[in-house]
């Protein structure tokens, strides 16, 4: 596929006719620098993506999903806020150790009732 001059916001088809779409591109599609894309990849924080550093060079790669970039933007790929993942875990992680005091409890109370009797 020819280069996108830098002002031409490229459609639906074009971006979903790539293998992996150029960081440069994925930011104008969405309206975002390439920068700022570059970082939310190399953070984890962009849903439809993702960055690998290579060690030894010290440089980055990415890969863009066409698909998961169109639905992006068209607000059809579920996303959630970090702060929503560390919350749900937090209260998965409360449930379970709920259940299990509860369970402690059972046993202490039971063998306080043994040794009483």
């Amino acid at each position: 596929m020819a280069r996108k001059k830098n002002s031409e916001v490229p459609t639906d088809k074009e971006i979903l006719a790539m293998e992996s779409v150029p960081t440069n591109v994925a930011g104008l599609y969405i309206g975002m620098s390439a920068t700022t894309l570059t970082n939310a990849l190399r953070q984890q924080r962009a849903p439809f993506g993702f960055a690998v550093r290579n060690e030894e060079l010290g440089s980055w790669a990415y890969n863009i999903s066409p698909g998961l970039l169109v639905a992006y933007k068209r607000g059809t790929l579920p996303t959630y806020q970090l702060k929503e993942i560390i919350n749900l875990a937090a209260e998965g992680v409360d449930r379970v150790i709920s259940a299990r005091m509860s369970g402690m409890n059972k046993i202490t109370e039971a063998i306080g009732k043994a040794l009483g009797a």
